[in-house]
């Protein structure tokens, strides 16, 4: 009932398709059976699209060859390529090329075809034109079109700064017309993220001049670190955090904890204090804290790894952990400041920071708390979802009694 390339997921998934190879085979066969596994995956979704009614139609495409096998590249080598060719893929460090490609030409006589996902059959076909000029009749159709197609980007940019373990390198070139919605400016301003949703906005262009005075871009993202094969739930988001409100010396302060906690380095349990003097330096100059609030930041940090709560930062105890963990509740996207899985029971925890003493007393902070269980349970209705508060106190509060 699934197309090929679903059904052939399912099986690599629930089969544990690719470990259970790689015991079978040689040892030096198993580099390239497992490659060849991969290609097959791949193979299935780039044939005509993946849009194959059956499994022998595949195998005909297959048999009917153009298909170069797969190279195993040797230790150390540099591999070159597409993104989607990357899917799957991991290595230590990887370059991003041309991020700053020019705004694509609007489309001209083309056709438009609307054919939601869960319809039988496409709801609309239109002739265009102009893609730049639609029609009245058709331009909803066409606004609804280039959102999508931003959100597609934003998904290959997600998959491209994924396949890094430690280190992206982004380059690019000066483009003759200045692209606001390109890679590269997306990662230079977040902001910018949610003006690629809008397909009606009218995005300033930036100065060509003032956009490149620096040659190289470093950009600080989210540590999530690895531990095991389950990945963070599908409710996880690229969309940036909501403008936090007015900042206070407070509000200062608990960022620069939270901080602080999301950049623990993974081998912290026996060091008296995990961060460095220039983790200190670089939460002190992004909040603009003064001496004594960058050390209650980081009292307060402390309070919270070695509490109650410190099995939540315990590798050997974890089968998955992610720091600021997107998520999407009522059309919302908010961040849940630590997500993990036990390796024992497969329960996922919801952990939230909290500044305060007694935060499960705030009815807004419990709202927000369950919202975000509720969340997590949804993505995974099958587990057993529980959610806490950690204290600067070291107080691990689980206010919420109905587990999910």
């Amino acid at each position: 009932s699934l197309p090929p390339h679903d059904a052939l997921s399912q099986i690599f998934d629930e089969g544990d398709v690719l470990a259970r190879y790689a015991q079978a085979v040689p040892p030096g066969r198993c580099a390239g059976v497992l490659a060849h596994l991969r290609a097959l995956l791949l193979a299935a979704l780039q044939v005509d699209a993946g849009r194959f009614a059956n499994a022998y139609a595949l195998v005909r495409a297959l048999r009917a060859g153009g298909f170069p096998a797969p190279v195993v590249a040797a230790e150390g080598a540099v591999r070159l390529l597409t993104v989607h060719g990357a899917k799957g893929l991991e290595a230590p460090l990887v370059v991003l090329l041309d991020t700053d490609s020019e705004s694509p030409r609007a489309d001209s006589m083309g056709t438009l075809v609307q054919w939601p996902g869960q319809a039988a059959h496409p709801t609309r076909f239109v002739f265009l034109a102009s893609g730049a000029r639609p029609p009245p009749c058709a331009a909803q159709a066409v606004a609804e079109d280039r959102q999508a197609q931003a959100r597609e980007e934003l998904n290959a940019l997600y998959v491209a700064l994924t396949r890094a373990e430690s280190t992206v390198l982004i380059s690019s070139a000066v483009p003759r017309n200045a692209n606001p919605l390109s890679w590269w400016a997306l990662l230079k301003a977040p902001e910018m993220v949610d003006a690629a949703f809008d397909a009606q906005a009218t995005v300033a262009q930036p100065d060509a001049a003032t956009d490149r005075e620096a040659a190289a871009l470093t950009v600080e993202l989210p540590l999530v670190q690895r531990l095991d094969r389950a990945g963070p739930p599908p409710a996880a988001s690229l969309a940036p955090p909501p403008p936090p409100p007015e900042s206070t010396p407070a509000s200062l302060t608990g960022q620069a904890m939270h901080r602080l906690l999301e950049r623990l380095p993974p081998a912290h349990a026996a060091q008296a204090s995990p961060w460095s003097a220039a983790d200190l330096v670089a939460v002190t100059t992004e909040f603009g804290l003064d001496a004594g609030q960058c050390e209650a930041a980081h009292t307060m940090a402390l309070g919270i790894l070695c509490g109650q709560g410190a099995w939540c930062f315990d590798p050997e105890a974890l089968s998955w952990a992610g720091n600021e963990v997107g998520i999407q509740v009522g059309g919302r996207s908010l961040r849940i400041d630590r997500l993990v899985q036990l390796r024992d029971s497969t329960h996922w925890w919801v952990l939230d920071y909290k500044s305060s003493a007694a935060p499960e007393q705030d009815g807004e902070l419990l709202a927000q708390l369950r919202s975000y269980r509720d969340a997590v349970a949804r993505a995974y209705p099958q587990a057993t979802v529980r959610a806490a508060f950690l204290t600067p106190q070291g107080a691990c509060i689980e206010p919420l009694t109905d587990s999910r």
